[in-house]
């Protein structure tokens, strides 16, 4: 692309901000041609140009930020690890299988010298969620021996066994019995909402990205029309140094004048260039094609859709309702009362520590025995022979230092979540005031570098008229044609602020989202 492109391409990208100063385009004598405005991804020569609005650039940033997919990846552990802790309480199923044989010197004339047996064991234990189990036991064994005074040389047994077993006391009951499942579930809210903290982070940071981009391209437009205007300036005096009404001096302080506008425009061409960096880096672009494919597109220029926000002069905002709002939606505060839960929760297992061990039990048992495995196992079922037991067991640690110590703990840490919600609750306050503040400052701040810039546009002209009839010099003209440019940059880094603030108002609030328009947010 050859430089007269350039500088047609870049007065074009700020045609659209020329209606800050519409006396000083009057003062053009030759004005260029200004083509239509693109729309969508275009082709310049061989360069493409990416035409971006806030709302696309939001939307590029939640899709490919590296953070927020972190974060993401780190819920879907928190996630799989709440469900998982439930397995705690999955029944256990075990099976056993056994043969032995063993031959002996008799030690009398009763006792056997051979013994053969077969064994099976099988078992299903259940935990409840009271914190006990439910065991349910079958074991079949099948035995051969030669002893003379055995009932059958070849026996089976058969014993079913049926047990609960029930803490009391420690451990006891579904509130402690679940903790640890509570505990995970805790940290999985509280990963929820670190991840939408992450989320309103990377959204401030494409608002903030975005609004310096078009900043930088308004405060560019600004220096090429001062450059613009400097030159024109410059020619006039030539003119009339040409025609002996004019003096070199003149001459001399237009070309000093076109010399520093064009160093100004050359420092807003450089901080657009970074702007521009700095918002691709937050869409993070990732090498999906050709690496190649990939660094070229770093170097496609982005045009910006959305305008700075307008400002009218109005009431201050009320603090308290978006102090209200940000107690009920910030995702800090969420998750310092979920860090609050998760003290609780580990109050109640030390508490249950803390307890005796006092554990019930309730056995019952029935055993079925004939050479006929059949006839064994019907003996068994049927519940013939029958035996049961209950039992309790007790046992006190004497002095229990560690779990009456693990409870002051807990309740030290209860205690310190409870003072870190409030000191937050105390510093969002502040935060809300100072953000509703910002947005009451910035505000009159754009209405009055408005006003600034339309007087020094009347001041230039007017001044201009008198240099036309020999009331004014080069150097007051000048003079008058910086502070207007000065005034107009004012303008657009007033605008800028008032849009950021909007922003971390936004944030502060709790309600920051991609949704929020930059329409919605002006008409704020």
């Amino acid at each position: 692309m050859s430089k007269r492109c350039r500088r047609r391409a870049r007065a074009h990208s700020g045609s659209r901000f020329l209606w800050l100063a519409p006396g000083l385009v009057a003062l053009s004598q030759q004005p260029s041609e200004i083509p239509a405005v693109p729309q969508g991804d275009q082709e310049r020569g061989s360069e493409r140009v990416l035409q971006l609005s806030l709302e696309d650039a939001l939307g590029i940033a939640l899709r490919n930020n590296f953070d927020l997919e972190i974060e993401r990846l780190a819920s879907e552990v928190a996630r799989y690890d709440a469900l998982g802790s439930w397995g705690a309480f999955d029944p256990i199923l075990s099976v056993s299988g056994s043969a032995s044989e063993s031959k002996s010197e008799p030690i009398s004339s009763l006792a056997g010298t051979k013994d053969n047996d077969l064994r099976m064991d099988s078992a299903l234990s259940w935990p409840l969620l009271t914190g006990g189990s439910v065991d349910l036991s079958y074991a079949h064994q099948n035995s051969e021996t030669d002893a003379p005074f055995a009932t059958f040389d070849i026996a089976t047994t058969d014993v079913l066994t049926a047990a609960l077993t029930q803490p009391l006391l420690r451990g006891a009951w579904r509130r402690y019995a679940t903790v640890n499942q509570r505990a995970r579930e805790v940290a999985l809210a509280r990963q929820l909402e670190v991840e939408r903290e992450t989320r309103a982070r990377v959204l401030l940071e494409v608002y903030n990205a975005y609004w310096d981009l078009v900043s930088a391209q308004e405060e560019l437009a600004v220096r090429e029309i001062a450059v613009e205007l400097g030159k024109q300036q410059l020619a006039q005096d030539q003119r009339r140094l040409e025609v002996g009404a004019g003096t070199e001096v003149d001459v001399l302080q237009s070309e000093t004048n076109v010399a520093q506008q064009e160093e100004l425009r050359l420092r807003a061409d450089y901080g657009l260039r970074q702007a521009r960096d700095t918002l691709r880096r937050m869409l993070a672009p990732r090498p999906e094609g050709a690496y190649e494919e990939y660094l070229e597109a770093w170097d496609w220029p982005i045009q910006t859709l959305t305008s700075l926000p307008e400002a009218k002069a109005g009431p201050g905002l009320d603090w308290r309702g978006a102090l209200q709002s940000a107690i009920e939606r910030r995702p800090e505060l969420a998750q310092r009362r979920l860090d609050i839960e998760t003290s609780e929760v580990e109050l109640q297992r030390s508490r249950s520590q803390r307890l005796p061990q006092l554990d019930l039990e309730l056995r019952t048992s029935s055993a079925g025995l004939d050479a006929d495995p059949g006839e064994a196992f019907d003996k068994a079922i049927g519940w013939q022979f029958p035996s049961s037991s209950a039992a309790l067991t007790f046992s006190l640690p004497l002095w229990n230092r560690g779990a009456r110590n693990a409870e002051r703990a807990a309740r030290a840490a209860l205690r310190r979540a409870m003072l870190l919600y409030d000191r937050f609750e105390l510093d969002l306050l502040a935060e809300v005031r100072t953000a509703v503040n910002e947005v009451d400052k910035q505000r009159e701040s754009v209405v009055a570098a408005a006003k600034s810039r339309t007087l020094a546009q009347r001041q230039l002209e007017a001044e201009e008229t008198r240099q036309q009839v020999g009331l004014s010099t080069t150097f007051q003209v000048l003079q008058f044609q910086e502070d207007l440019a000065q005034a107009l940059s004012t303008e657009v880094l007033a605008k800028a602020a008032y849009a950021k603030a909007i922003a971390s108002l936004a944030f502060s609030e709790g309600r920051m989202d991609a949704d929020l328009a930059a329409g919605e947010a002006g008409a704020r």
